[in-house]
């Protein structure tokens, strides 16, 4: 392992290999606690196909998500092509029978605390229940998503929400729920994820926008910016945010 670490960036060694670094010491650990505590072995050939494996997975999600960032800030010359993404990245109900959790989060570094927004909408775009919370001693914005992630699934538990869409920006949670190979530094937390949404008779972890999640990320970020740490939940939407809302009922409509 030490080896691994001291020719992470000797480029002596094939760029493919050193790209499998972090999963070659992930296997390695893994492996051996499976030998020890489990009695399992594996074969350097099985080790090695699983590492290609999770590399390939990881690499191809980071494709994607540069390629949702760029669309996101819009950057494209085309402006048809810009409405049309546009229109793509806007906020979506879910199917019939379904409920949508959109999840806001954001963090503030000086202070060391978190925001967290949750608002909860039917299959006609209506918002049931809303909610904002505060978090104090987070020590960084994975950190402040993933809490903010458990009290939403909690929240709808309490709430005795079923067939829910938990929607959330955060690409490295998403991924690690729906893809946990391709995230092997994340296995704690997706792990914590599942153990958390196991209750539900169904349940999906999407990703969403920046454009699609406005109204959550808002609410989240008048706790970070404005320090309104009173938490509480509430029906229907705030009144500050009515025109967002009720713009994104009428679009998710047509």
């Amino acid at each position: 392992m030490y080896h691994l670490l001291l020719n992470s960036a000797n480029h002596n060694w094939p760029e493919e290999l050193r790209k499998s670094f972090p999963w070659i010491l992930w296997r390695i650990w893994t492996n051996r606690n499976l030998t020890l505590f489990e009695g399992k072995s594996f074969s350097a050939l099985e080790m090695v196909e699983k590492i290609r494996e999770d590399v390939k997975e990881w690499f191809e999600a980071q494709v994607v998500e540069v390629e949702e960032e760029g669309n996101e800030r819009g950057m494209t010359p085309n402006p048809s092509i810009h409405g049309l993404k546009e229109r793509e990245n806007a906020w979506k109900p879910p199917s019939m029978s379904w409920f949508k959790c959109n999840i806001g989060s954001s963090w503030s570094k000086r202070n060391k605390i978190a925001g967290g927004a949750w608002v909860l909408r039917d299959s006609n775009g209506v918002v049931l229940l809303h909610s904002r919370k505060a978090f104090a001693n987070i020590g960084d914005k994975l950190e402040a998503q993933l809490m903010v992630l458990f009290w939403a699934i909690e929240s709808m538990k309490s709430h005795k929400i079923d067939n829910v869409v938990f929607a959330l920006q955060s690409t490295d949670l998403v991924g690690a729920v729906n893809r946990p190979k391709a995230w092997p530094s994340l296995r704690y937390h997706s792990s914590e994820i599942l153990e958390r949404v196991r209750h539900f008779l169904k349940w999906k972890v999407v990703r969403e926008t920046n454009l699609s999640n406005r109204g959550a990320n808002l609410i989240s970020q008048s706790v970070t910016n404005d320090m309104r740490l009173q938490s509480y939940v509430a029906l229907g939407y705030p009144r500050w945010l009515s025109g967002l809302f009720e713009e994104e009922r009428v679009q998710a409509s047509i």
